[in-house]
Formats: structure tokens, C-alpha cells, sequence
């Protein structure tokens, strides 16, 4: 059955005081918004698909992170969770969006769940898949390849065209390609000084939460999102989990079946009666 296509999606772009956001939009402006955020290695794109789905019912928001895709900074304010977070806040307020659902895959994820802690009254509800931000002892060294293919002193990008034509390294030429253009989200998870990245880890903060949270895993999983499902999971306090059917998509899983399980989640949850909104009656600006 094909989807109503009378509300077309819309892009926007807005100059904030912590640099330019950019991002896609579908649905009724007047509705209950959801909010959409991409994953460490990915944009607002990814989300179109599941769009196409949730736009129909909801207003769909889904931004381009600070330093990912169209958004960038206005200055050279180190790359993190906060700062991720604390523009998020800054965009909402200047449509001001006092309400929303929170939707977040892998580091979008991570900034959705500080943005919950941050902002409870703002936040009706947490879907996240393959979410990061929770550091697990068999997880600690994911990332060192990763370091040896980014780092400035490192010999690896060097020789990576004369390792020949085998499938280990033409996957480290890829991999070395998608993270080389996503420099913002290497930053935020592998190259800040240890403290900084330890102080924003989510950990026991996760139990804090009091909104209702899911977790959506692909069906078949790959070892490491199960790992980071789970490790969600054991610390949500009373995180539900929906396995959804593994596709072809930017998410990795079946836009129609996951749109019907945040669907459940939504109508599940009456909306609470609008809460004065503190918001100027002006935006921030736009540009």
C-alpha cells in the first residue's frame, strides 16, 4: 500500500549560537514531534526512510549533529556530548518544541540519553538502536584500530594503498574512508583525552531515566550491536526490547516493522497536557 505522499519533506537550516543546523522534516508541524537522531558514522539521511513511515502520524525532526553532514560549528568549542546536547536544546527552543520523543541510533543515542537526563521535563519517550555510551570490559579495545587509522603519527593511512587487494585490506581502506569523513564523531568517541570521555560516559546514569525507553535490536544481530543492546538493557530500569527484521537500510532494519513498534511505544503513552513553555517568543535566529 503506498504512503500518502501529501506532506512532502522539507529541509531547514538555522544559525544557533553554537554554529548551523541543518535538518530534514516531515509531517505536521502542529503534531507531536519526534525527534530523529543519526548514528557516529551517518546523517540526517538515515533517517528518511523510517520518515517516509512516521511522517504520516508525527512531526518528524531529524537534525544533522554538529560537525556531521550540513551542521557546523561557530567556533572551535571541542567536539562532545555536551555540546552535541546543549544544541539540540538550542534548535527545539527556537521552534519552540517544548515536547518530543526522542528516536537515536549509536552516538545519537549517547546524546539522546544525556538529553533526557538533562532536559526530563522535555522528553516523553527514549528509542535507541545500537546505542553507545556505555563502556563494557569486553568492549575496551574496539576502538584501537580505529586510533591507528586516524592518528596523525600513525604509519597505517601510509601504506594502506600497498597492502594489496585482499578483503582485510580493502576493509581497512573502507573503514579508514567513512572514518576520515566523519571527523566530529571520531573526536567524540576515541580521540579526547580519556577523563573527558569517561566523565560523559552514561554507565549507572542510565538508571536515572524516567521516561519509558526501547531498545531495537536487527534480528539477526551482529555480535557487537547485541553487546550494546544488552549493555543498555541491564541498566535501564524498565527498558523494553523490540527485535526488528534486519534490511538493506541506512538503520540497518526494516523501516515499516520499526515505525509499528514506536508506534506501540507512542500510543502507549498518553501525552501529558502542554506545560508552560518557558521559550522566547522569537527564535534564536535563522539563516
Amino acid at each position: 500500500m503506498p504512503l500518502p505522499a501529501e506532506m512532502p519533506l522539507r529541509t531547514g537550516r538555522m544559525k544557533l549560537p553554537l554554529g548551523s543546523v541543518f535538518w530534514h522534516e516531515k509531517g505536521k508541524p502542529g503534531g507531536e514531534t519526534v525527534v530523529l537522531l543519526h548514528g557516529s558514522w551517518h546523517e540526517s539521511t538515515q533517517w528518511l526512510p523510517l520518515m517516509q513511515h512516521l511522517g504520516t502520524t508525527h512531526h518528524c525532526l531529524a537534525p544533522d549533529l554538529l560537525g556531521f553532514g550540513e551542521s557546523f560549528r561557530a567556533d572551535q568549542t571541542p567536539y562532545s556530548i555536551a555540546l552535541q546536547v546543549e544544541c539540540l536544546h538550542s534548535l527545539l527552543l527556537a521552534l519552540r518544541i517544548n515536547r518530543c520523543r526522542l528516536v537515536a541510533h549509536s552516538l545519537g543515542a549517547w546524546v539522546a540519553a544525556q538529553y533526557a537526563l538533562t532536559y526530563p521535563d522535555q522528553v516523553q519517550s527514549l528509542a535507541v538502536i545500537a546505542p553507545e555510551g556505555v563502556i563494557d570490559p569486553q568492549l575496551q579495545g574496539r576502538w584501537r584500530r580505529d586510533r591507528w587509522l586516524v592518528a596523525p603519527w600513525s604509519p597505517l593511512p601510509l601504506v594502506l594503498p600497498w597492502l594489496g587487494q585482499s578483503p582485510w585490506a580493502k576493509a581497512l581502506r573502507d573503514r579508514s574512508q567513512c572514518l576520515r569523513q566523519a571527523p566530529a564523531a571520531c573526536k567524540i568517541l576515541f580521540q579526547r583525552r580519556a577523563a573527558a570521555i569517561d566523565g560523559e560516559l552514561l554507565q549507572q546514569r542510565l538508571e536515572q531515566i524516567g521516561v519509558p525507553a526501547l531498545v531495537l535490536e536487527p534480528t539477526p544481530a551482529d555480535p557487537l550491536t547485541h553487546q550494546l543492546t544488552q549493555n543498555w538493557l541491564r541498566r535501564l530500569p524498565g527498558g523494553k526490547q523490540a527485535e526488528i527484521t534486519a534490511a538493506p537500510t541506512p538503520l540497518g532494519i526494516d523501516a515499516a516493522e520499526c515505525a509499528a513498534a514506536l508506534g506501540q511505544l507512542m500510543a502507549s503513552l498518553p501525552s501529558p497536557p502542554p506545560r508552560p513553555s518557558a521559550f522566547p517568543a522569537t527564535p534564536l535566529g535563522s539563516a
